[in-house]
């Protein structure tokens, strides 16, 4: 075949790819269109066919995106000179981010007759604010290529994009008015959801994979998602709704679930952001009415729309709109019934300093601070429990030190945890003869290249991005050591994909799996990328019996507190 792969997509058209050139076993097909957005706020459509060969052998535009202060982010950042229109639109779109790239092994295509193979579909994370397909960080070219030269256990990759931010999940009592009113939309299919047309676009996109990856030598019925922090939350999110329900038959769940990005309120968090732009750009003003902010919010650049919110914009979250999330997640989370009854297997991991990167933005980085931040967690009467457990600080480092373990445990390992035993469940809930398969897994390695710049971060959250991936550039700064466990790291999650990692490595997958540290069992259950770059078996929960039981707690608690205040905004807003 050639240096330029042809493939024709039925329902499509015919794409040209190109051959990687440092990785010749492997084809890529870049800026595959999946759907449009017709307009802003509104979902996004399927792609119409296209006419002629069409090249896919440049990447195309991405989610408009704020410039992240985050040191590592900023790393991989693409920059372009916001005056130059042109150059502006071919790397970043409102209207035509909706892309994939495809990396597949170059013989697939050429030997239709050979046996399809499993697909793994990425979706970026990055507090569905920022990110995209086109970091170099998620190139699949090599991961591609060691399945099929490292492993003989060939798979096909896919990134997507979707929409971030104020186009993806952005809500307000005003969204809800302004869709609601549209008699142009469907009520039956989702398509009046506020707050969560990121997900939906998700949903198009793995749509996409299942009825055309077929033409690429991929398994349609054989589909695993995987994802990081936001990435992985999203997925968490399409295994507990229904009408997302046979997506994908595996799922790998990197440091996050539904609940470390739980859906909040369009009349509370979604308002304050809505209210937020409107002020930044003078729409404040009385005479201006409901319908009027929306239209001349959607008339502004998207350029402009996302500097509003600085450098400091913060995460956004999906929104409980009562048609797509129809009930607060802290709740339907432990709920087993909830889940895909045709998911086979799930892995869930975290990283072990995964607190210490949000103690600027979530975190108490001083004394002064450490009151406040105490008491968005701790519900009153649980003062004395919270200190026993973790701690009172003294000094300044100590309030930034334990509130980093306070987070690393409240957003991600608590809810890690949490999901993982309703997945345990859910095959019991759903009459099935076959458990669920559960691979835990703990990530404990950082990276030399950070750790050399005194940022204090440890093995902090998306550490192991670098590794899963192997992508040229990150490649290029790893250790020896490194390079050699980024290779253990890819068969890991490569084998999962062929559903061999819970034989290969002797994992038992059983409720034992999920015991609290302080269990006092002998079993070992979770993989741990050690600091050593070692790979090694250990027990799976790191928080004890207390600190789980305090952390459920804590999340009715939170979750009554929010019921309250929405019920409250809601009741003022009639009146």
């Amino acid at each position: 075949m050639s240096a330029s792969p042809i493939v024709n997509v039925p329902g499509c058209g015919t794409l040209q790819g190109v051959q990687a050139e440092d990785q010749p076993v492997v084809a890529k097909f870049l800026n595959v269109p999946y759907a449009t957005v017709p307009e802003r706020w509104r979902p996004a459509v399927k792609v119409v066919p296209w006419n002629g060969i069409r090249d896919a052998s440049v990447q195309g535009p991405v989610c408009p995106q704020p410039e992240s202060p985050n040191v590592l982010v900023s790393m991989t950042a693409t920059n372009v000179d916001e005056d130059d229109e042109e150059a502006y639109s071919k790397v970043y779109s409102e209207e035509h981010c909706l892309n994939l790239n495809i990396f597949a092994p170059l013989n697939q295509l050429e030997k239709r007759s050979r046996p399809l193979i499993p697909v793994m579909v990425w979706i970026h994370g990055g507090s569905f604010k920022d990110g995209s397909n086109a970091m170099e960080l998620y190139d699949g070219t090599n991961m591609v290529a060691h399945s099929i030269k490292g492993l003989g256990r060939p798979v096909i990759v896919v990134t997507i994009n979707y929409r971030l931010n104020y186009f993806g999940f952005l809500s307000s009592s005003e969204l809800v008015q302004d869709i609601q009113s549209d008699k142009r939309l469907s009520s039956n299919n989702h398509e009046k959801s506020v707050g969560n047309w990121g997900l939906l676009d998700q949903k198009i996109a793995l749509e996409w994979v299942r009825d055309n990856i077929e033409a690429f030598g991929g398994d349609p019925k054989d589909v695993t998602a995987f994802g990081e922090s936001a990435g992985a939350a999203s997925i968490g999110y399409h295994i507990s709704i229904p009408a997302h329900h046979g997506l994908f038959q595996r799922a790998i769940m990197q440091s996050g679930t539904a609940t470390t990005m739980t859906a909040g309120y369009a009349q509370l968090e979604g308002q304050r952001r809505f209210n937020q732009l409107c002020q930044h750009f003078e729409l404040n003003k009385p005479e201006i009415s409901a319908a009027q902010k929306i239209e001349m919010l959607r008339k502004i650049p998207a350029k402009d729309l996302v500097k509003a919110g600085g450098k400091n914009v913060g995460m956004f979250i999906p929104t409980i709109d009562n048609v797509l999330i129809k009930g607060d997640v802290r709740e339907w989370s432990h709920d087993p019934s909830r889940y895909d009854p045709g998911l086979k297997s799930a892995m869930v991991g975290d990283c072990r300093d995964e607190g210490t990167m949000f103690v600027p933005e979530l975190g108490a980085s001083s004394l002064k601070k450490w009151p406040r931040f105490k008491a968005r967690y701790c519900p009153p009467g649980e003062e004395k429990e919270f200190e026993a457990i973790y701690g009172e600080p003294k000094t300044n480092a100590e309030a930034a030190s334990i509130s980093a373990v306070v987070l690393s445990d409240v957003v991600f390992l608590y809810p890690i945890h949490a999901t993982s035993l309703a997945l345990a469940h859910s095959r019991e809930m759903n009459q099935s003869k076959e458990p669920l398969q559960i691979a835990r897994y703990h990530f404990d390695r950082p990276l030399k290249i950070v750790d050399d710049m005194n940022l204090g971060l440890g093995a902090h959250h998306a550490v192991e991005l670098p590794f899963v991936f192997g992508p040229g550039m990150y490649l290029d700064m790893l250790s020896e050591e490194e390079k050699a466990l980024s290779r253990r790291v890819m068969e890991t999650w490569i084998l999962f994909a062929w559903g061999e990692v819970t034989r290969q490595h002797d994992l038992k997958h059983g409720l034992a799996s999920l015991l609290p540290a302080d269990a006092g069992v002998k079993s070992k259950e979770a993989l741990v990328f050690t600091e050593e770059c070692t790979v090694e078996k250990t027990l799976v929960e790191r928080l004890d019996t207390r600190t789980l039981s305090f952390w459920r707690r804590s999340e009715a608690w939170v979750k009554r507190r929010l019921e309250e205040r929405s019920r409250d905004r809601s009741q003022q807003a009639r009146l």
